[in-house]
């Protein structure tokens, strides 16, 4: 798409009363309250069209039953069962899946959407098992890594950041 822009910075953006341009129709790519609270924002920042795409269908969403609720009575339109396989400037394609044994299947059929922005708000993981035994490396609970305040770990000469560190995670 034209533009891509993280939900959570966007969402942060607009708190502190910046106004990012979503265009005329802003596809959001995810299914949790992140997503919801996206799609609202876009409609409310001007697009005339703010599209959900998600992989799985509403009873498997992670988003708040609430949440859907509110945005599809702001305007927002939801598109269950669906992945983004390709962007482009203007359009995305994407793959329609059915639900099998209540896991989302790619089924082979694609359509193609019109977008001028695309809002990722898909939850993100980081694998750190290749950190695990190395001495003086520290996780804490939600799996990050525990830095000081230069960004080294306990290691000597290790660094960790991004989204294996403590902060705001997207």
């Amino acid at each position: 798409a034209g533009k891509i822009l993280g939900a959570v910075s966007l969402l942060n953006d607009v708190g502190m009363g910046l106004q990012p341009k979503i265009g005329r129709r802003g596809a959001i790519y995810g299914g949790g309250n992140t997503a919801m609270d996206a799609a609202r924002t876009a409609k409310r920042l001007g697009a005339e069209e703010a599209l959900i795409i998600y992989r799985r269908d509403r009873e498997h969403m992670p988003a708040h039953d609430f949440e859907a609720d509110e945005a599809l009575s702001e305007g927002v339109k939801i598109h269950w069962l669906r992945t983004i396989k390709t962007l482009d400037s203007t359009s995305i394609t994407v793959e329609r899946m059915e639900v099998v044994d209540g896991k989302p299947v790619a089924t082979g059929e694609f359509e193609t959407l019109e977008a001028d922005s695309v809002i990722l708000a898909l939850g993100q993981d980081t694998e750190t098992d290749s950190l695990k035994g190395i001495e003086g490396i520290d996780f804490k609970d939600d799996g990050t890594v525990v830095v000081d305040s230069s960004m080294m770990t306990g290691h000597a000469g290790m660094l960790a950041g991004g989204e294996r560190v403590p902060s705001e995670r997207t």
